[in-house]
């Protein structure tokens, strides 16, 4: 089962980005950037599957946690330009 991140867990995730020099902007960009890939990848996977699949299904089944946070970690290296993001969080 796909679990949300705790409030503090939330936040120290925000201020890890913040100390990293990710504004809240850029972090909201990111977080839609990667809502928009992970409709676009359910999409095509329904099709594939033959039936409806949602994006929090897919994530949840598909990706996973770690596959969740490589998403948002990618979406966050091109908002922000920062190609050595990932290898800080």
């Amino acid at each position: 089962m796909f679990r949300q991140l705790t409030p503090g867990e939330w936040r120290a995730l925000v201020d890890g980005l913040a100390a990293r020099g990710v504004t809240p902007q850029q972090f909201a960009e990111a977080q839609e950037k990667a809502r928009s890939i992970s409709e676009a990848l359910a999409r095509a996977y329904s099709e594939e599957v033959g039936h409806p699949v949602t994006p929090v299904q897919f994530v949840a089944d598909v990706l996973g946690v770690e596959g969740a946070g490589r998403l948002l970690a990618c979406a966050l290296r091109e908002t922000t330009g920062r190609p050595d993001l990932y290898r800080d969080i």
